[in-house]
């Protein structure tokens, strides 16, 4: 299945040019970023993106800052759709590689889990669960404004 032409914002080529230049690959550039692989390749080309030109940084020193925001649940889909989408196009030794990444990840959020609400009844993990997820709901219709009506 060929995917659709899509048009992105200049800002989201810069960001994907901080990204890229920053250390990330270009395959995880375009998935960040939801751009083709051909188009950023092209793009890089054309405007000179070349790591090799950036100053390396000491050793010890790089920076993982932008990963920040990403966690482990989140991870773990990425790992299992990442599954799926190698097992529907053959790649048998690929699909068995992000299983087994989905599982792993899946195990270590859950020991999370259960470490941080250590002695909580059920009930209370799902007040605070909740509450979190009204936090963070806040949060973004603070900076990104109310979600659109349908």
């Amino acid at each position: 299945m060929t995917q659709p032409y899509r048009i992105r914002e200049s800002r989201i080529w810069a960001q994907a040019r901080a990204d890229y230049l920053s250390g990330l690959t270009a395959e995880a550039v375009c998935r960040r970023h939801d751009l083709g692989l051909s188009a950023f390749r092209r793009r890089a080309r054309k405007y000179g993106w070349r790591r090799s030109d950036q100053v390396e940084p000491p050793p010890g020193e790089i920076d993982l800052s932008l990963y920040e925001d990403i966690d482990l649940d989140e991870l773990a889909r990425t790992a299992r759709l990442r599954f799926i989408e190698a097992v529907e196009g053959g790649r048998a030794s690929d699909a068995r590689r992000w299983r087994a990444l989905a599982d792993d990840l899946t195990r270590e959020a859950r020991a999370f889990d259960a470490d941080f609400f250590r002695g909580m009844s059920h009930e209370e993990v799902a007040a605070s669960l909740e509450g979190m997820r009204r936090e963070i709901d806040e949060e973004d219709e603070a900076l990104l404004g109310p979600p659109p009506e349908d």
